[in-house]
């Protein structure tokens, strides 16, 4: 899970890259974010926990503990590239959604080939965690 994370990681700055050259649309949607982990140390750790960690494991007990696994029934690439598709969708048309690409489907297929949603969640913790020191260390928000 570790290793897949990191990996999308990776992937997501590449395609969130290709979004802004395609669209022209750079506008950070989640800077509020950053605004909120920017108010001192309790805010960036309290920021960081709530992104990095209850918010993948809500997301992936919700997109891959209900809606992969219903959607799965219908083979591999319903279950895997349908509940990517939802989840992105849910994220919003912006900045964020090829983001939510990479990471629905990491999550989604490593939960289909695990068979548990703890590897996903793993992978959704390492994605999501260095979002808001990230952003507060960049300056963004």
């Amino acid at each position: 899970g570790v290793g897949v994370g990191l990996v999308a990681f990776v992937i997501k700055g590449v395609a969130i890259l290709a979004w802004i050259q395609i669209t022209g649309n750079a506008n950070n949607v989640q800077g509020v974010y950053a605004q909120g982990g920017g108010g001192g140390l309790l805010s960036l750790v309290l920021a960081t926990f709530f992104i990095g960690i209850l918010t993948p494991l809500g997301e992936e007990l919700l997109f891959r503990g209900v809606v992969t696994n219903a959607l799965l029934r219908y083979g591999s690439f319903v279950g895997v590239v349908g509940s990517t598709l939802i989840f992105a969708l849910a994220h919003g048309i912006n900045i964020i959604f090829p983001a939510a690409v990479v990471a629905g489907l990491a999550t989604a297929e490593v939960f289909r080939r695990s068979g548990s949603i703890w590897p996903a969640v793993v992978v959704h913790v390492v994605f999501n965690l260095p979002t808001i020191p990230v952003m507060v260390a960049a300056g963004m928000g």
